[in-house]
């Protein structure tokens, strides 16, 4: 059974003058937010590390907190007596996972009715304006639903780090792109990523092998965009490629790359491309660290 096009998939925008979806997005990178929402290692060093990674990049500060649920029986001004040793060990060993390169490092626990509602207020409060969270599916049910919410609704940009876990420095990036919404701000996080780490980026886009020529030539034309956009021609390549299955494309590439980086989709089902679905192979088929990034910029009806 085939699958829609990396286009048809990834945006639902208006094309430009050369018949293609804008390419949105920018990454300022000024102040990360990191929320610990989960206790398992893997999960939480990979989202320290893409967050250090770009805050490092940009000399940027940091944020980490620990949001904690208080019972409505205990008063948020007591929360410390629901959090526990191991609450306080994950907060300190984060803290420690900060690079020194870094300019600004803070944080605490945050005490909340509601996770969503702290994290959000949080990112309000220290004028954040990106989060990094793991994927929802490696923080358990209740906190896969938590990140869900917290992407779409949070007043910032949003990196949520899906894949292989075990992200170390890359030495080249896969950038699947299709114009839309969230395709400059992924454009922007490679960039960023890549001279950190002095990686090449590969920019891809997919598309059907019976493609007419029309489809070819607005196709070149959006990855040429892109490479422009990135502006580093001694480590960055396009490529137009043809495939009948362009999530299986994807992913099989994906295995020659440290890391992936894709743009959020914005509507509906397309939301399986970041919090997984049986409809959905990259994030959890995909051979490296994948980097699923949503432009949540206050001009852009995402929804």
């Amino acid at each position: 059974m085939s699958t829609l096009s990396l286009g048809s998939l990834l945006t639902q925008t208006t094309e430009n003058a050369n018949g293609n979806p804008p390419v949105l997005g920018r990454f300022d990178g000024n102040h990360i937010l990191v929320p610990l929402l989960t206790r398992k290692i893997p999960p939480v060093l990979d989202q320290l590390k893409i967050a250090t990674t770009l805050a490092r990049a940009r000399n940027a500060s940091l944020t980490i907190i620990n949001p904690v649920s208080v019972p409505e029986q205990i008063p948020k001004a007591h929360g410390q007596k629901v959090i526990d040793s191991d609450d306080r060990a994950l907060l300190e060993w984060a803290f420690k996972q900060a690079d020194d390169g870094i300019p600004h490092v803070d944080g605490n626990f945050v005490y909340t009715r509601d996770v969503v509602k702290g994290v959000l207020h949080a990112a309000r409060t220290h004028d954040v304006d990106t989060l990094v969270v793991p994927s929802g599916t490696q923080t358990g049910r209740l906190r896969k639903e938590a990140t869900k919410r917290i992407a779409a609704h949070v007043d910032a940009d949003v990196v949520v780090v899906n894949g292989k876990a075990g992200f170390e420095s890359p030495p080249s990036i896969l950038l699947p792109v299709a114009g839309g919404p969230h395709s400059g701000l992924a454009a922007d996080v490679a960039t960023t990523i890549a001279a950190d780490c002095r990686a090449w980026i590969d920019i891809l886009h997919v598309i059907d092998e019976d493609a007419p020529s029309h489809k070819r030539e607005h196709a070149q034309s959006l990855v040429d965009d892109v490479y422009h956009r990135i502006a580093r021609p001694e480590s960055t390549t396009t490529w137009v490629h043809e495939a009948t299955d362009t999530a299986e494309a994807i992913v099989e590439q994906s295995r020659y790359y440290g890391l992936t980086i894709i743009g959020a989709p914005t509507k509906g089902r397309l939301r399986q491309f970041i919090f997984g679905s049986t409809n959905t192979s990259v994030r959890k088929n995909a051979a490296s660290i994948v980097l699923s990034v949503r432009n949540n910029s206050p001009t852009l009806d995402a929804e």
